[in-house]
């Protein structure tokens, strides 16, 4: 099972994932279920309805086999259907998203260059098999002749139309475009595909280093504040217990009948 978890605002969200293809999906805030989804999308969204609308919803991903790649949270279901901006929840410490993420932040320059070599190939291959149909045989296959019957669709004779015939004046212009233009607008067909890729996973790869960032400031936010309440404590317990010194000190002063 894949989780999610993270503090925001105030409030701890926690995603569940289970399954591979068929998953189920559940959303707890503070412990409360708050939504929950079977779907096999690799984008569902998980929307907290109208019972806490104040919560949004959750955006999830998975990657085309199925693995675990991050939730999200936003601000409501409109935002998490585009998929933009939002909160990225930290995956659990050795989930399957969290290996993903160490080994994309560990080796970035690597993992774009994967993704764009997954581009080249969904280019290539479709390229490569129009090639090599070229060499192979023709195979006629004797396929069987099937004897259809004929429908007797009915024979409506709809009324014409006297549309108006309106001549307007438009101008030809003869434009030709030079053999470089035509020569860059095929290479481009196949180069933006590619570059599109590597600036995607560099975007994934910072958005994931801006989370890590924000995580460890709530994290050492949150560890301030527990200390400051901490001290605070100790201070109360401290003056009590002075208090009680004082009360004890003033009662043994005092003179018995």
């Amino acid at each position: 099972m894949q989780v999610w978890e993270r503090t925001v605002e105030g409030r701890h969200h926690r995603v569940e994932a289970e399954g591979s293809v068929r998953r189920r999906l559940r959303w707890y805030v503070d412990g409360e279920l708050v939504a929950e989804k079977q779907t096999v999308e690799d984008g569902p969204e998980l929307d907290s309805g109208d019972d806490h609308p104040d919560l949004g919803a959750v955006k999830l991903k998975f990657s085309t086999l199925g693995s675990p790649r991050r939730a999200t949270l936003h601000g409501d279901v409109a935002a998490a259907i585009i998929g933009v901006g939002g909160t990225d929840l930290v995956p659990a410490e050795g989930s399957p998203a969290a290996l993903h993420e160490a080994r994309m932040l560990a080796h970035p320059n690597r993992y774009a260059a994967r993704q764009a070599g997954i581009a080249v190939a969904i280019i290539a291959v479709p390229v490569l098999l129009g090639l090599l149909s070229r060499f192979l045989p023709d195979i006629d296959i004797p396929w069987p002749d099937i004897d259809l019957p004929s429908i007797p669709w009915p024979d409506i004779d709809l009324p014409s139309i006297p549309w108006p015939d309106i001549d307007l004046p438009i101008p030809h212009v003869d434009l030709e475009v030079p053999a470089w233009v035509r020569r860059v607008a095929d290479v481009l067909g196949y180069v933006w595909p590619v570059a599109l890729a590597f600036v995607l996973a560099r975007g994934e790869v910072n958005r994931r280093r801006k989370r890590d960032q924000q995580a460890r400031e709530e994290q050492e936010r949150a560890d301030q504040e527990r200390a400051q309440q901490a001290e605070q404590e100790q201070a109360g317990r401290e003056r009590a217990q002075q208090a009680e010194r004082e009360q004890a000190q003033q009662e043994q002063a005092e003179p018995r009948d």
